[in-house]
This record gives structure tokens, C-alpha cells and sequence, in this order.
């Protein structure tokens, strides 16, 4: 009896083995997989943002995961301003000069969207006063703010409140209205943004602004990183 137990025993625990290690080949066959995918997509990234093949290897790994990342923020962040992500640096480079990061402007221009829908479907809320004070002596209306980007319908805002001659101290209350901190881009966006003006055509010039081609990129390696990232917790979950 004891040798029958022994034999079923070990013949059990072979069969277990032999499952297990052809789940391990499958998963090292599955992350072999993944890697090829996502050197070539990685390959497709730099030959757009267009790496030096004599730069470190060590330095380009660094470099190119770096603007992988910032390419993926810079579009989900757009998104958020619903602008354009070229548009988005262009505002991003500009903002940093006075104090404001690219995420805590989406948030900005996300409020200004958010504020006009507010007015517009309940006829309150804090730009109230904008629009029954300041729009009608300068011929706007909420419905042509609707239909503009975040940036396009701040600076339409900030360019309203310009024309009705507001005093300084009323600026600050009306662009704090519609976002927190927004007065600190009023340096940028006066005189019909002149100023932001100037910083997008430095910021071309110096080719500052990642392309649509190689946010693209950047979005699908993003992609890949994050499946190989699970190929590997699936691998751990096999082997536990």
C-alpha cells in the first residue's frame, strides 16, 4: 500500500511539475513576446524623435523613457484642456514662466469649460457676474465661449475683461472666478496674449514642441511597457 501511495505520489507530483513548467515556458515564450513588440515600437519612437546612435546607450534608455512619459502626459493632459496637444505645450512653456505647471493648467482650462457649461445650463454660478456685467458692454455671449478650446476660451475671457476696462483688483476677482490661480497667467495672456505669443514662436524655433507623429509613438510604447508590466505579474502569479 505504502509503495502504491509512494508511486501515485511521485507520478502526481511529476504530472504537477511538468504543467507547471510548461506554464513557465508559455509565460517566458508570452514576456520573449512582448519585449520583440515593444523594441521594435520603442525603435519606431526613436526614429521619429530621431536619437543620435552615437549617444550612451545607458543615456538614450534614460532619455527616450523620459519623453515617452512626458509625450503620454502631455497628450492625456490636452486632453483634459481640450486643445491640441501642440497647442497645449505652447501654453505649458508659457505657464512655467509665471509659477504654473503643466498639470495645474489643464486643471485651469478645464475649469473654464466646466464654468461657461455651468452658466450656460443653470444661468448661475461664479461667472454670473461675468456674463451679466462684463460680456454684454463687450458683445460675447456664453454660447461662443461653448464652442472654444479651454485656451482659446480663457483668452477670450481675459481679452473681454479688457475691453469693459476693469480695474486691476477686479481682474484678479474675475479671473479667480473661473480658476484658481488663473490671475498668475494674466502677465501672458494681456494685450491679446502677446506675450504667450512670443514664447510659441521661441518654443518652435528651438523645436521645443514634440510633434503628433511622435506623441503617437510615445502612446503606443506606453502601451507596450504597461502589457509587459502585466506578462510580468502574470509570470510572478505562475510561479507563487
Amino acid at each position: 500500500m505504502a509503495n502504491r501511495n509512494l508511486g501515485s505520489l511521485t507520478i502526481d507530483l511529476i504530472a504537477k511539475t511538468g504543467g507547471f513548467v510548461a506554464g513557465m515556458d508559455q509565460a517566458a515564450r508570452t514576456a520573449a513576446s512582448s519585449a520583440n513588440k515593444i523594441k521594435k515600437t520603442v525603435g519606431d519612437a526613436l526614429s521619429v524623435i530621431g536619437v543620435g546612435l552615437a549617444a550612451s546607450a545607458t543615456a538614450v534608455a534614460a532619455w527616450t523613457t523620459s519623453t515617452i512619459n512626458a509625450a503620454y502626459e502631455i497628450d492625456r493632459l490636452s486632453t483634459l484642456a481640450n486643445t491640441g496637444a501642440d497647442t497645449f505645450q505652447i501654453w505649458a512653456i508659457g505657464a512655467r514662466t509665471v509659477g504654473i505647471e503643466q498639470e495645474k493648467l489643464a486643471d485651469i482650462l478645464k475649469d473654464t469649460q466646466d464654468k461657461v457649461g455651468d452658466f450656460i445650463q443653470t444661468g448661475g454660478g461664479p461667472l454670473a457676474d461675468f456674463f451679466e456685467n462684463i460680456a454684454p458692454k463687450v458683445g460675447v455671449t456664453a454660447e461662443q465661449f461653448r464652442k472654444l478650446s479651454g485656451p482659446d476660451a480663457l483668452q477670450l475671457y481675459v481679452s473681454s475683461l479688457e475691453k469693459a476696462n476693469v480695474s486691476q483688483s477686479d481682474m484678479v476677482f474675475y479671473m479667480e472666478a473661473i480658476a484658481s490661480d488663473s490671475s498668475l497667467l494674466l502677465p501672458l495672456l494681456k494685450d491679446n496674449g502677446e506675450a504667450m505669443g512670443e514664447w510659441a514662436d521661441k518654443a518652435e524655433e528651438l523645436g521645443a514642441i514634440l510633434g503628433t507623429d511622435t506623441i503617437a509613438a510615445a502612446k503606443e510604447a506606453k502601451k507596450e511597457f504597461q502589457t509587459l508590466g502585466l506578462v510580468y505579474e502574470g509570470l510572478k502569479n505562475r510561479i507563487v
